[in-house]
């Protein structure tokens, strides 16, 4: 599958300097939590050349790097662009999911400034070893009044659109994307990656300079970059931001500021199907579409929301390494695929012998192309550059439309008897029982057969569902030996900092409370 083509490079300085030109004091990014401040696209670029008489009176060079411990607010997005409009280096960290690991974090990345929002309680977490210097972010004011590092930038010119001090192949941004359990690791993207993910992204959901976004995803990761920050800037649409998610808030949001895409994942998206707000599609008649990314919708409940609320979901998908990888084309999608791969991108699906897969059959996705990072940076500090081809992990499939379709992970597979089972062919035919509100299935240690199914079922209150009853159920679609053997009812899934399903932990669960048993 390709959508890979070239493109001429495009530093950010440049992508500011054309749309505060293009679109002038039309507001690129609106804070929601911060009584809708605006920042416009000539206020960008204003404060990128502000930034870089600062950082160059600083001495900063390419691949200095800024260490920015921020909320999402509109100060985050202007530091955010302004550090890699003068050619230099930011990292983010979500400082919620990354706090236990913030102190590794800034010996890995070994800045030469850190901008830390206050009221976090960060600063005890500075090393008196370390030469960089913590400047407190501040608030930012167009009309006068900023504090913080806004107040030191307000005494340099913003005139003055003074070269940045990078090359193409230097890098531009460090993001953080774990760390819950394992130790986080950084992924490092260059400055030539920058262009080829924000027009891909804008290209792909068909943003123009009319459209109105609405997300509550933190900016500290690459898909939010991407999808809610870079891809309106590529277009001069405007984006309406918040810190977090607010299911009461939330589709309030949406009617208030007209909003023509809004972007989720599929957790948000369930909580509206469990706990179900009074709107529809025909109240909100801008909304063209949902975009949810960060792990597959389950197509049972794609169709359950499309059908109760009348709004269309769109499926994207990606990771840090080889950022977005395929999409569905702004309103068009097929329930259950992400898509098609977008332009600067080649997606192939290999066996275990690196031999490329027939379309239907399942393979690897290995993806290459001008949107993939640069490379990883570990808790020691050492860098690891990546190889041209970046091996996802996912396990895919090809139909007959071309639409690709993600049908598990290869660390998921379930291997009973010689034989591999994706758990997400299981979970899909769980999550059509009516009385099932969520489910998943895993693999765990069997004596005979090396692994067996099992699965975790939430049911719905009251239901009175049976273990034979659902095996019963699966039974008509799957064959037996993909059949669960054992159904454990749980209230809840284990979820990752990205909402994604924690199939591991399951496992695990179960080697603890049922292995002796077994």
């Amino acid at each position: 599958m390709q959508g890979a083509q070239t493109t001429d490079y495009k530093s950010v300085r440049t992508l500011l300097a054309e749309q505060a030109a293009t679109f002038g004091d039309k507001p690129y990014m609106v804070s929601i939590d911060q009584d809708e401040k605006a920042l416009s696209f000539a206020a960008l670029h204003r404060l990128g050349n502000r930034m870089a008489h600062f950082f160059k009176e600083r001495g900063l060079k390419a691949n200095d790097r800024v260490l920015m411990l921020s909320e999402n607010s509109v100060e985050f997005v202007a530091v955010f662009l302004g550090v890699q409009r003068c050619g230099a280096t930011i990292a983010t960290a979500n400082v919620e999911m990354n706090r236990a690991h913030i102190g590794e974090i800034l010996h890995a990345v070994d800045p030469v400034l850190v901008l830390v929002q206050e009221g976090l309680g960060l600063e005890e977490l500075r090393d008196p070893n370390m030469a960089a210097a913590w400047i407190k972010l501040g608030n930012w004011n167009e009309s006068g009044g900023s504090t913080g590092f806004f107040d030191v930038l307000s005494t340099f010119p913003d005139d003055d659109d003074i070269a940045e001090v990078c090359t193409p192949d230097d890098i531009a941004v460090i993001f953080y994307t774990s760390g819950t359990e394992a130790k986080p690791k950084g992924v490092m993207q260059a400055h030539s990656a920058v262009w080829p993910n924000y027009d891909a992204t804008a290209d792909c959901v068909d943003l123009e300079e009319d459209s109105r976004v609405v997300d509550c995803r933190s900016y500290t990761w690459l898909s939010s970059q991407n999808m809610s920050l870079g891809g309106p800037l590529a277009r001069g649409a405007t984006v309406y931001m918040a810190k977090k998610f607010s299911r009461s808030r939330y589709f309030n949001w949406v009617k208030k500021y007209q909003a023509t895409m809004a972007v989720s994942v599929p957790t948000i998206l369930n909580m509206f199907l469990n706990e179900p707000v009074d709107i529809h599609g025909n109240d909100i008649p801008h909304l063209r579409f949902f975009m949810t990314s960060s792990a597959p919708m389950l197509p049972e409940n794609w169709n359950r929301f499309e059908e109760q609320y009348g709004i269309r979901i769109c499926q994207s998908a990606g990771c840090s390494e080889g950022g977005l990888m395929c999409s569905h084309r702004g309103e068009d999608r097929k329930i259950g695929t992400i898509g098609f791969p977008l332009k600067y991108q080649n997606v192939r699906l290999l066996d275990e012998d690196d031999k490329e897969v027939p379309d239907g059959q399942p393979g690897q996705i290995v993806v290459s192309g001008l949107q993939k990072s640069w490379g990883y940076l570990h808790p020691d500090g050492r860098v690891e550059k990546l190889p041209l081809e970046h091996r996802t992990g996912d396990l895919g499939q090809i139909d007959e439309d071309g639409h690709l379709t993600v049908v598990g992970r290869l660390k998921d597979l379930i291997i009973r008897g010689g034989v591999n089972i994706s758990p997400t062919e299981i979970d899909n035919i769980l999550s059509r029982h009516a009385d099932i509100i969520d489910a998943a299935a895993c693999g765990v240690p069997n004596k005979i057969y090396g692994e067996e199914v099992v699965c975790y079922v939430i049911p719905r209150e009251g239901s009175g569902l049976s273990e034979d009853t659902i095996i019963a159920h699966c039974g008509e679609t799957l064959a037996p030996f993909k059949t669960p053997k054992q159904v454990i009812f749980v209230d809840e899934l284990p979820k990752n900092e990205r909402g994604k399903l924690d199939r591991k932990a399951l496992t695990e669960t179960w080697k603890r409370e049922y292995a002796v048993e077994a």
